[in-house]
């Protein structure tokens, strides 16, 4: 990692440990990539998107990981194929007893990036004029923060059931302070989201379901008072987890491991089988 941007990210998560305690801070970085897998399951290669905004390390870490991982193999007309999936891996920081730093992959998901598949959810036209409101309250009071959101769609590409799974708070403060302002955010993207409309998938495992599952953060961020903001590593007071009371099986690891503001849909891309730390 390059000595200036290791720098900068222990400055960021030395400062905001200063004003919280240790447990309640999480310093991390969505890592985004490609793998090719093997007929088998077995990862072929691994490749990470611009390896130095996050620092070689960290992006050692997710690449070296990625290759000791195994996955149920992707079947085609019920063959086993070579299969590329896209990559979002949350690497945390945590600072030791002793000062130093330690790095861990938190959670992963796969899929396709493509906005043209027909695979997946995707987003209509219409939504972009739905965003969530940045709500007064909370820009008076300078919150900024992430709200990861689940979608029921149904066959019709309406929204039926939505929920907030988690909130991450880029400030801190008592906790029935923090509680408030992630209510507040929670509410503005719910308000939105209910209004969603999405293309269902019409193509792949996924198109012959009746309902889909999918995972959106919602990000409220002011703007920018300089250009020094790191974009990549964010610093924050993670929420509490809440599974949406319609998913068997939730995943809390996964609930922030998702690309910028896109979409990822359940039980799209492929199944990992091995533990993320070790194949």
């Amino acid at each position: 990692m390059k000595k200036a941007l290791f720098a900068a990210l222990l400055a960021i998560v030395a400062t905001a440990a200063q004003a919280a305690t240790r447990q309640a801070i999480e310093s991390s970085a969505v890592v985004n990539g490609t793998l090719v897998l093997a007929k088998d399951g077995t990862v072929q290669a691994a490749v990470i998107d611009d390896p130095a905004q996050y620092g070689q390390p960290i992006a050692n870490l997710v690449h070296n990981a990625a290759l000791q991982w195994r996955f149920q193999p992707v079947l085609r007309d019920g063959e086993p194929v070579v299969a590329k999936s896209s990559l979002h891996a949350r690497v945390v920081l945590k600072q030791m007893p002793d000062g130093n730093y330690s790095a861990r992959i938190k959670g992963v998901t796969f899929g396709d990036d493509d906005a043209n598949s027909t695979d997946e959810l995707q987003y209509t036209k219409g939504n972009v004029q739905k965003i969530p409101h940045y709500p007064e309250a909370a820009i008076s009071a300078r919150v900024q923060g992430t709200v990861y959101l689940s979608v029921h769609v149904d066959r019709t590409g309406h929204v039926v059931q939505a929920a907030a799974e988690q909130v991450n708070l880029d400030d801190i403060g008592p906790d029935a302070v923090l509680r408030q302002y992630r209510e507040i955010l929670a509410k503005a993207s719910l308000d939105a989201a209910r209004k969603w409309t999405f293309v269902i998938p019409t193509t792949g495992r996924l198109a012959k379901r009746d309902n889909w599952t999918a995972h959106i953060p919602v990000t409220f961020r002011l703007k920018k008072a300089t250009a020094d903001v790191d974009d990549v590593w964010q610093t924050y007071v993670p929420g509490p987890y809440t599974p949406a009371p319609w998913i068997d099986k939730p995943d809390v690891n996964a609930v922030d491991a998702v690309a910028g503001e896109g979409v990822r849909t359940d039980g799209a891309g492929p199944t990992l089988l091995t533990p993320l730390d070790h194949g």
